[in-house]
């Protein structure tokens, strides 16, 4: 076995042919590890870029909530203060017809037309 890798070794033709064979070799293991590593280097920057218009669709989506919050309270604010607004009127409004009664709990007339006129 030595003494035919010897004999192969001392023919210049079986040394180029080896060392073809082994370029040729070494280029198609690089190819595949290349390739390999170029696959994985592809998904990463598709993940990456998925994972990015996500979080921009996330940041849409909590904008929009915020405006519409924003919009609600609001709203809700307004409300309240036209809710107050009505409270202080009746409050004001009973307390002129507490002034009203008399003191034998009668009711006078003027208070007695108003209520009608309702």
């Amino acid at each position: 076995m030595i003494g035919l890798l010897g004999t192969i070794f001392q023919s210049r033709a079986a040394c180029s042919v080896l060392a073809v064979a082994a370029a040729i070799g070494g280029l198609f293991v690089w190819h595949t590890v290349d390739k390999s590593s170029a696959v994985r280097r592809a998904v990463a920057e598709y993940v990456a870029d998925m994972e990015l218009t996500a979080a921009k669709a996330q940041l849409d989506e909590l904008q929009r909530r915020e405006t519409v919050a924003d919009q609600a309270r609001h709203r809700l604010q307004s409300e309240i203060d036209l809710a107050q607004a009505e409270a202080l009127a009746a409050t004001q409004e009973l307390e002129t017809y507490v002034s009203s009664v008399g003191d034998g709990c009668t009711v006078q007339s003027d208070l007695l037309d108003r209520l009608r006129n309702r």
